[in-house]
């Protein structure tokens, strides 16, 4: 991704401040304006700095971000090839890889990510088998304990006896050979060691000789201690090892505890790491402090005043006494005056203001989008509630209050409590792990369950509903909101899409990708953890309904495939693209490839371009058949077709006997929109990529029993061996080489890389359990698995490496053209993470409380070239060939004066802007749902101009009523490096 003016402008502030001796600084970009990259540029221009004005011959950046998912999105973004993986192991581990990769040689610049939760936390416990194995491998060469060498090794082993041994040679090995290529390893460490026994207040080398030497004298818990003790003090060596050049903080409103840490061994680490004066710390946030805090959230939690947050970051950027005094008066100064707003006048405020900015934009950066105009709000609207939502509170109640009457247990005082009836239909199904449906299955467990829910139909879903494919009610006024939403009401057939429509068709067609132009991907948001799990199963099952189930009740194709039948066959079709129209399917032809330019043809009509390329395939293919003397037959197939489009390519291959009759036509199709031909144009000359993108991708992805009957419903069923003929008919119909095409411009990759990341984002289908009728009544029975295609759940904040490679693939699967099309999330995918490809509508489930939580979850799909900024592009510049063309006559057309936020972000006449991002809050009738939004809405246009100030809320009320628009405007802080350039050029 080319760097843009304000980016290039943000980047040459930043580090014109590291040179004025200020190092540490705060990139506070409003959400979705590219901080990464800035920080690429932050990284190239200090490195440059360092190797030719400092001489520096190794330029090491270390990369904190919360968790692994946002890691693997940004690491590629700071464009340093050389990267540590020391992520995977733990702190006091990463020692080891340091020296090891120190001893491998290096590139000048290195990139080292971190997360907290493996780099600084500290655990209370014994940590790892492999972590003491480590630790033994290096405390037996020092010489306080290379006599008490076994009686260690027993100390150490803690609980582990099966692999222990194991896994001492296997550490012991990778120290040994570590030393190999770096002989400083082990006597630095042995050095380091004897520095931190030395400096240890608790005389840790004692207390360990000790325990090793009266092993059966030693407490177990005091154990823990001292081997808890050893783990942090391997940390901080690990630490130490670091030495980074700059440090760079993504989403750093979230390390909280490293900024302000704790008087404890945890503190200690956060503090070694960051109080070195001489290393360069980046900052990112669009909210490296809480922007507001309402009277509500202070009133409950003092501490959530957003005031001493401020003062806390402003503590942490000026870190030096005399600037961070200096601060301090200006910025009181401000305050007062604000304060006085209704008698201090405007000119001494206006005064105060500037001082106040100027002193703030020696430590922090901001640049903001120039309008709003491509976010429509209208999709704040009032919901219809129907009588299954009014049965779903009641039958809970009801089952409560009969609970109650039978002794109640646990549930004796137990109401259900509203805003979980209001988020999910058929609560004892989707309720998992929260604490009301535990108790309620405790109480069950001396009790008949099925005497309890007769006659409750809205608390656990009909499992004979889901088996027959019949209508399942959503019983909820959101979930209805949803389907309505995603569905558009049944219209449109977009239960038969397998991927999003291309936002600028290389050619016309008819059908239903056609009436679909403008679709786009759902993003929902929800404080409940029970929500995106409910609305990948109720969504998925109605996408499988409205296909599969279609074909299950159609008599002339019933055969017993109920949804749970446990043989793929049975349920609908299997593996139908196998044997030689798999072959088919991945070939990739030069000859058709070259035939069709579509660059050559944008506008076409797909009628004129089947002519003229049957013109052109036509002759060819007679020409062929009459040199082998191959005939025409009904009853050929893929193999006879494959084997004649190869001669006709030059190969030497046996001619078949006969070929289709409609060869002409598949070919033609397979010219415009063959997988593997497509991919081959996109990643020319990788003809191998292509192949192996087209197998994984799209074979998989027509194998499957939900597409196999979408195609069979749109071009109706034909036999397993010409199945793949409808394929590429669809494939043709749907646009796929725009499709791609679009693709690749989001990734901007080329060749192998591109083909990878595109199969890396395929996501297959998925399963959830949930419970039914049958096993609620049945504790002992399997709960069912209920397939997710069409929509999937992101909300596992339990993160193991298994759930965030999960979490990473269905990012990756969102931000794809292909399904799926819906993903639900709680608070973890609020911040730092790109939903923005492929999606442009964004639904609040539950009203955030904080206006910058509405700015952050839409932040989400309002993002560098999103959706609808390239659909509104696509429509007012398609003519033009490619997306790198079409972007660049839009900025030569609309940017003038702009910034390049003009047109990756938005455009100019946003009035007559056709496609926006939606907003879309469902409010329940008669509730506080409407006073809360327009308070948030009112909140989110005044909140800024309180930045840093006590008592926010108060002061909004204050100077909405008592200054006027022209001042509110000045009070704004302009923080932009780009803007505050162009207004010293005037």
């Amino acid at each position: 991704m080319t760097v843009l003016d304000f980016q290039q402008a943000a980047a040459a502030r930043i580090v014109a401040v590291y040179k004025s001796g200020q190092n540490r600084i705060l990139l506070a970009d409003e959400v979705g304006l590219g901080k990464t990259i800035i920080a690429r540029e932050v990284v190239r221009q200090v490195s440059v700095w360092h190797q030719e004005e400092l001489h520096d011959d190794h330029f090491k950046v270390v990369y904190i971000c919360s968790n692994i998912n946002i890691a693997n999105q940004n690491i590629k973004k700071l464009g340093i090839d050389s990267v540590m993986n020391v992520s995977d192991s733990r702190l006091s581990m990463q020692h080891l890889r340091i020296y090891q990769n120190a001893g491998n040689g290096h590139e000048y610049k290195q990139l080292i990510p971190l997360t907290p939760g493996t780099s600084f936390s500290m655990t209370s416990g014994t940590g790892t088998q492999n972590e003491r194995a480590l630790m033994f491998a290096h405390l037996k060469r020092h010489p306080l304990f290379m006599c008490h060498s076994r009686k260690l090794k027993a100390f150490l082993a803690d609980y582990a006896v099966t692999y222990w041994q194991n896994t001492i040679d296997t550490y012991e090995k990778a120290v040994t050979d570590c030393a190999a290529i770096n002989n400083h390893y082990n006597s630095d460490m042995q050095h380091a060691l004897t520095s931190a026994f030395t400096s240890d207040p608790s005389d840790i080398a004692e207390q360990l000789t000790t325990a090793i030497l009266n092993p059966k004298g030693i407490d177990n818990r005091l154990k823990i201690v001292i081997i808890n003790r050893l783990r942090r003090i391997f940390a901080k060596i690990s630490l130490e090892k670091l030495e980074p050049d700059l440090v760079i903080m993504d989403e750093f409103q979230r390390f909280h505890d490293l900024i302000a840490p704790a008087d404890d061994e945890q503190g200690m680490l956060s503090q070694q790491f960051l109080n070195d004066a001489k290393m360069k710390e980046l900052l990112l946030s669009a909210t490296p402090y809480k922007p507001y805090s309402t009277l509500e959230e202070i009133s409950l939690d003092p501490t959530t005043e957003h005031y001493a947050e401020f003062m806390e970051v402003m503590g942490f950027l000026f870190h030096d006494p005399s600037r961070l005094a200096g601060f301090k008066v200006v910025w009181q100064g401000f305050t007062h005056a604000l304060s006085e707003i209704s008698t201090c006048g405007t000119t001494v405020l206006l005064a105060t203001k500037k001082a106040a900015q100027e002193a703030l934009y020696q430590g922090v950066c901001r640049t903001e989008r120039p309008n709003r105009g491509i976010l429509d709000g209208g999709g704040a609207r009032e919901m219809i509630i129907s009588q299954g939502d009014i049965l779903s509170y009641t039958e809970m109640q009801a089952l409560l209050d009969e609970i109650k009457a039978h002794g109640g247990g646990k549930l004796r005082d137990a109401t259900v409590p509203m805003d979980y009836v209001k988020s999910s239909p058929y609560l004892l199904s989707f309720m998992d792990q929260y604490v009301l449906k535990k108790d309620i299955e405790a109480f069950f467990t001396t009790e008949a369950r099925r005497a309890y829910l007769k006659g409750k139909k809205h608390l656990l879903v009909d499992q004979r509903i889901i088996r027959e494919y019949l209508p399942l009610p959503a019983n909820n006024a959101r979930l209805s909101l949803l389907m309505d939403t995603v569905f558009e009401n049944k219209k449109n057939g977009v239960e038969n899409l397998l991927w999003v429509p291309a936002s600028r068709p290389n050619y016309k067609v008819d059908g239903v990708f056609a009436k679909k132009q403008h679709f786009s991907k759902t993003l929902v948001f929800s404080a409940w953890e029970m929500v995106p799990r409910m609305i990948a199963i109720m969504l998925s099952y109605e996408a499988e309904r409205l296909t599969i189930g279609k074909l299950f009740h159609d008599a002339q194709t019933k055969r017993g495939r109920t949804y749970f039948a446990s043989r793929e066959e049975r349920r609908f079709g299997v593996a139908r693209l196998k044997d030689e129209s798999r072959d088919i399917m991945c070939y990739v032809s030069p000859l058709l490839a070259e035939l069709y330019d579509p660059a050559a043809h944008i506008g076409t009509d797909v009628k004129a371009l089947r002519k003229m390329l049957a013109d052109k395939i036509g002759p060819k293919l007679t020409e062929t058949k009459a040199k082998h003397r191959i005939s025409t037959s009904g009853t050929a197939g893929a193999r006879a077709l494959l084997d004649v489009l190869k001669l006709m390519e030059g190969h030497k291959t046996p001619p078949p006997v006969s070929v289709p009759e409609n060869a002409l036509d598949i070919l033609v199709n397979m010219a415009i929109g063959a997988p593997a031909v497509c991919l081959y144009r996109l990643l020319r000359p990788d003809a191998a990529s292509a192949k192996e993108a087209a197998d994984r991708i799209f074979v998989s992805m027509f194998n499957k029993a939900e597409s196999a009957a979408i195609i069979d419903l749109l071009y109706r069923r034909k036999n397993d061996d010409a199945y793949y003929e409808n394929v590429f008919q669809y494939c043709v119909d749907g646009n796929l080489q725009a499709v791609l095409e679009e693709y690749g411009h989001m990734l901007n990759l080329n060749g192998a890389r591109l083909a990878q990341e595109m199969t890396d984002a395929f996501a297959d289908t998925v399963s959830l359990q949930m419970d039914t009728d049958e096993s609620f009544a049945d504790a002992d029975r399997e709960k069912p698995r209920i397939r997710c295609h069409f929509a999937v759940g992101y909300f596992n904040a339990r993160l193991s490496d298994d759930s965030a490679l999960r979490a990473d693939k269905v990012r990756k699967a969102f931000n794809s053209p292909f399904r799926p099309f819906v993903l639900a999330t709680t608070s973890i995918g609020q911040e730092g993470l790109d939903f923005h490809c492929y999606c442009r509508k964004v639904m609040h489930w539950n009203l955030p409380a904080n206006p910058v939580d509405l700015e952050q979850r839409e932040g989400r799909v309002n993002r560098y070239k999103c959706l609808a900024v390239r659909q509104n592009i696509a429509q007012r510049y398609g003519s033009e060939k490619t997306w790198d063309a079409m972007f660049a006559l839009a900025s030569q057309t609309e940017k003038g004066t702009m910034p390049d936020l003009v047109p990756y972000w938005c455009l100019t006449q946003p009035n007559t802007t056709a496609v926006k991002i939606e907003r879309i809050v469902p409010m329940y009738p008669f509730s506080v749902d409407h006073v809360r939004y327009q308070r948030i809405i009112k909140l989110l246009s005044l909140y800024r101009l309180t930045l840093g100030q006590p008592r926010q809320e108060e002061l909004i009320e204050v100077l909405s009523r008592e200054a006027d628009q022209s001042v509110q405007d000045e009070l704004f802080m302009k923080l932009s490096p780009y803007y505050r350039q162009q207004e010293e050029l005037v």
